[in-house]
């Protein structure tokens, strides 16, 4: 496909969100709605708490 039928879709979800959920599935079906466009998908974490250090918190601490 030429770069005109071409899209790229950030996306900030939450794993274990129900409504995340909800919404990569109206996604799914949006895109496959448009089968003339290349969609690519990129997926990036919602993160509750930034932060936290990389080793994790003693969960009693927090």
């Amino acid at each position: 496909m030429s770069e005109l039928n071409a899209i790229t879709v950030d996306v900030v979800s939450d794993v274990v969100c129900p409504w995340c959920f909800i919404g990569q599935k109206r996604l799914d079906r949006a895109i496959a709605a448009v089968g003339d466009v290349d969609v690519h998908v990129r997926w990036r974490p919602f993160q509750l708490d930034p932060t936290i250090p990389p080793e994790g918190k003693d969960r009693r601490e927090y």
